[in-house]
């Protein structure tokens, strides 16, 4: 069925390898699109509750504390558990190279309780309309004069986030946050945020820039990042990859929005090819450095 569909997006004639058919036409090989599927899926299983039937069968470290099942791989002996091939086994391997951790019933994402829902009015999203240069000109202007008005009041703090993700595999993610007040820096924070995903490293860059920020004991935020989907995603605690690092975020800012009700924080896009100089210098931070992962280093869901 697929080779008929190669063919027919390709003209190519009915004789024609399908491989090659395939190829042009951008397929994915069936088999392959299979395993990938299988892959996912298994690593899907870590976003289960713990009360999951499958969780009962999987051995003491992804069990999270349910009651073992009679035929669970915990009960296994080792030599037993070497010649057990299945589907049950798959996903006990896959899981361990996961570091991310899963919580399905949240108290931060339970609907009315989200933090979105309690403060509504101090998260603003300032989007950028990209396809617009005349409303990316004036975006960016707009940004300026905010960037540049911040110095008037000593309670805002603006945050300028990027985080890098090298191309060579044996090498860690990058987050960064520089802390302006004005135009003046007054802080920074760089860490490696191990084997992730451009969106996971963009969290981690967020979440740290949030918490230095809050550390400074500031009124308001205006927090600067390339990508304003993430930034949305970042208050968003439902199950998804990097999950505990956004209940972290929905903590701090809900403890922090909750002690004073003028405490406000805006989120501003900026494109990285405008180059503007506050975010061009903490991308030069982060792509500057380089840090090897370990070879046992586990990696976040998106990554795998």
């Amino acid at each position: 069925m697929q080779r008929c569909a190669a063919i027919w997006i390709t003209g190519a004639f009915r004789t024609s390898p399908s491989g090659g058919a395939e190829s042009i036409a951008s397929l994915i090989p069936i088999h392959l699109h299979l395993r990938k599927l299988a892959i996912r899926s298994s690593y899907q299983v870590s976003t289960l509750p713990s009360n999951h039937a499958l969780c009962s069968l999987l051995s003491n470290r992804f069990s999270l504390n349910s009651s073992p099942h009679p035929q669970s791989l915990c009960l296994l002996t080792p030599a037993k558990k070497a010649k057990v091939k299945g589907p049950i086994i798959d996903v006990d391997n896959s899981l361990s190279h996961l570091s991310d951790s899963f919580s399905p019933f949240s108290p931060e994402s339970k609907p009315g309780s989200r933090l979105m829902d309690i403060f509504p009015d101090s998260i603003h999203f300032h989007p950028c309309n990209r396809s617009d240069k005349h409303k990316m000109y004036k975006h960016v202007s707009s940004l300026d004069s905010v960037f540049s008005s911040s110095s008037l009041n000593r309670n805002c703090i603006s945050v300028v986030t990027d985080a890098s993700v090298p191309l060579v595999g044996s090498l860690q993610a990058v987050s960064a946050a520089h802390l302006y007040c004005g135009r003046r820096q007054v802080s920074h924070a760089k860490q490696a945020s191990g084997r992730a995903s451009s969106t996971d490293a963009e969290l981690y860059s967020i979440r740290i820039g949030i918490a230095k920020a809050i550390s400074l004991q500031c009124d308001h935020i205006i927090l600067i990042t390339d990508c304003i989907p993430v930034a949305k995603l970042a208050v968003d605690p439902s199950i998804h990859s990097s999950q505990s690092q956004l209940i972290q975020v929905c903590r701090l800012l809900s403890d922090w929005l909750a002690a004073k009700p003028s405490r406000s924080i805006d989120f501003w896009d900026i494109p990285s090819k405008w180059r503007w100089k506050p975010h061009l210098k903490v991308h030069n931070d982060v792509t500057s450095m380089r840090i090897h992962a370990p070879s046992h280093m586990g990696a976040t869901l998106d990554f795998l």
